[in-house]
């Protein structure tokens, strides 16, 4: 915004010089300068510090990325691009015959692991008979009491093999929404094999339809100055020439800069970029206005201004260029 005061300045030095007939010497020419760079100096330095400014804010949305949770082939994918969905909507389906068919597998594997287990339980009670008579061998009766319970944990493993096969057939065969939103890049055709994680790639992309999120990003400096609760003023390059009104909803309590993760790699302040990033504070900004009739996408860049109580009448200043910079945004080069 220094370019807006400095053009401003020049406007008035302007009106001075040319209307008033203020006559241009070394002097006159001096002052002016030296007055400018003072004044507009001050003027920014105690605007920056009390009424913080920036330019980094967007419309922040949650997606999720869609991936199949089994190997299958497409067969159809009945859902449209950017079209409202609701919990439960489908948004593509694999074949069935495959599934189908491991189910039929599965109850095949099944039915004769039963038929094992009842054979080798009847070949146990016999042998445990014997034994209660005093005609049977402790060596033989366990040795069918262990393979009794084999055959059990093969009918158990059995089972739990066609459970899975059948959840898969029922519920993943058909991928539906679990919440509403749409979808949008949305690369899947008929006919494409597609592969679980981790080896697979998303499907497509899921936007969930909650609300919006306005997060501005402002240079630790001025942080002093910006508190829940205090007046926000927003702009946004998507609506040149309007201002909106906001409040400080929430300040984030950790800055992305000086986050650690669980590596061998120890801290290291010799590294040029991590000393030079100063890193900002994420800011959440509640628009009281209502934005419904502007229809705003969903990741649109906005420029935020928040105002102290402190210094106010440079509030004024910043509200007056503010909205000089959203008039500003009606000119852009095209593409």
């Amino acid at each position: 915004m220094i370019d807006l005061l400095i053009l401003t300045y020049a406007a008035v030095l302007w009106v001075i010089f040319k209307v008033f007939k203020v006559p241009i010497n070394k002097w006159t020419v001096t002052t002016s300068i030296l007055v400018g760079f003072l004044g507009i100096g001050w003027v920014v330095i105690t605007m920056n510090y009390h009424h913080p400014y920036s330019r980094e804010a967007r419309m922040y949305f949650y997606t999720t990325p869609v991936y199949p949770r089994v190997n299958g082939r497409v067969a159809e994918v009945p859902v449209e691009p950017n079209s409202p969905l609701q919990k439960g909507d489908i948004l593509f389906r694999f074949d069935p015959r495959p599934f189908e068919d491991d189910v039929d597998v599965r109850r095949g594997e099944l039915a004769r692991a039963e038929v094992e287990r009842d054979r080798v339980k009847e070949e146990y009670d016999r042998s445990l008979a014997l034994l209660e008579r005093g005609a049977g061998s402790e060596r033989e009766t366990a040795r069918w009491r262990i393979q009794y319970e084999s055959a059990v944990a093969d009918v158990e493993a059995g089972q739990a093999r066609l459970d899975r096969s059948l959840f898969d057939l029922e519920e993943e065969v058909v991928v539906r929404a679990h919440s509403p939103g749409y979808v949008t890049q949305v690369r899947v055709r008929p006919g494409m094999a597609l592969l679980a994680q981790p080896q697979g790639i998303a499907a497509m992309t899921f936007v969930h339809s909650e609300e919006l999120e306005l997060w501005a990003g402002f240079l630790q400096n001025g942080l002093k100055n910006i508190e829940v609760g205090h007046e926000a003023e927003v702009i946004f390059d998507a609506l040149p020439g309007r201002t909106f009104t906001g409040r400080v909803e929430k300040i984030s309590s950790a800055i992305a800069q000086g986050q650690l993760q669980p590596s061998g790699e120890l801290i290291n302040f010799d590294n040029f970029a991590q000393r030079a990033q100063q890193g900002r504070v994420a800011v959440m900004i509640k628009i009281e206005d209502d934005l419904s009739e502007y229809n705003i996408p969903a990741g649109a860049k906005a420029e935020v201004a928040v105002y102290s109580e402190r210094w106010t009448p440079f509030s004024i200043i910043r509200r007056i260029l503010l909205r000089m910079k959203s008039w500003q945004k009606y000119i852009f080069p095209g593409g």
